[in-house]
């Protein structure tokens, strides 16, 4: 029994006279490729894993900035023993031109970088500092356009 021309197209394709048979799908090859998709999205995840750390990371230094102000006692300008800047709580403090005679509520935050003090003196004053703080020797350094003043931690 020959088999018929019917028989063969199941299997394959006719192009003419000649039958070009299908090639099977290799499941080894799609497996190989589902793992490297895998693996490039794993390792995406990761990235964007450490973008996210870091920006936590360098956000938690102003938090860090803000606590050491309060922890300490008091910052004294480096010039004068008069001016004495006392962070009682986030966002609130005191402070004394003449030694304690007179303290003033001052109100401040660190935002970009920057220091804004809004004191409550014989007139609101709203000053904004760039400033640095050095918690290994407690040095607080403001700038001010081309003034800067140096507080030394009690």
């Amino acid at each position: 029994m020959r088999k018929s021309k019917d028989n063969l197209v199941k299997d394959g394709v006719t192009e003419g006279n000649t039958v070009k048979f299908k090639k099977p799908k290799n499941p080894e090859k799609r497996k190989w490729i589902i793992s490297l998709v895998a693996f490039i999205v794993g390792i995406l995840v990761v990235i964007a894993g450490v973008i996210c750390l870091i920006l936590n990371l360098s956000q938690s230094s102003v938090v860090k900035d803000a606590e050491y102000l309060i922890a300490t006692d008091g910052w004294v300008l480096e010039d004068s023993d008069r001016v004495v800047w006392n962070f009682t709580e986030i966002g609130k403090g005191k402070l004394t031109t003449n030694a304690h005679e007179n303290d003033y509520d001052f109100k401040w935050a660190i935002e970009d970088g920057k220091l804004k003090i809004e004191t409550d003196w014989l007139y609101e004053l709203d000053n904004e500092y760039e400033y640095s703080l050095d918690q290994g020797n407690g040095v607080l350094t403001l700038t001010d356009d081309d003034e800067s003043y140096r507080f030394v931690a009690q």
